[in-house]
């Protein structure tokens, strides 16, 4: 279980890094990790202290870990970044960027491996992971096809739409002008 650090903590180790003293120095004094610092710095730079004393404001969970998997592959963006951009605490990050690492998207979105199915098929486990992830990605690949349908038709509605108003605009001009 993770220990609430209070806000009092935070705005000294905040003081300290302010004064020159090294993330490092400051995290063995403390007892906090140095990514969890520079988290808190973000933050505080970000939404001043109210941010700070809110600070973890979301657990890490499904849609949010993926956010964090998807940060992290593309941008390659420093985990107390990720940390602070989705206000979840940094060791939730660095676990859930872990089993990634590991496990890929299957571990990461918890994908169930039903054992039974695994020793009937005669697969090894690494396989049965291997076939959930590729489900998992099947799921998400059919969820952004609706979703991109959907944007496609309203991309047409409101092509459509700008084009009746263009032509409205046209007889309008041309009507004024005789």
């Amino acid at each position: 279980m993770r220990k609430e650090v209070p806000l009092e903590v935070k705005m000294e180790a905040l003081q300290l890094l302010q004064s020159g003293e090294s993330a490092n120095a400051i995290s063995k004094r403390l007892h906090i990790q140095a990514g969890e610092l520079k988290t808190w710095m973000l933050i505080y730079a970000k939404e001043g202290e109210k941010g700070l004393a809110t600070y973890p404001k979301n657990i890490c969970i499904g849609a949010i870990k993926t956010k964090i998997i998807c940060t992290y592959r593309r941008k390659r963006v420093p985990l107390h970044e990720i940390s602070a951009r989705y206000s979840v605490p940094y060791s939730s990050v660095v676990r859930c960027v872990s089993t990634y690492r590991r496990k890929g998207n299957a571990g990461v979105e918890g994908a169930v491996i039903d054992m039974m199915e695994v020793m009937r098929s005669g697969d090894t486990l690494e396989e049965a992971l291997n076939k959930a992830e590729l489900k998992q990605k099947l799921k998400e690949a059919l969820n952004e096809n609706e979703y991109l349908k959907a944007e496609n038709a309203l991309l047409k509605k409101v092509k459509a739409l700008m084009e009746a108003e263009e032509r409205m605009n046209r007889r309008s001009r041309r009507s004024s002008s005789h």
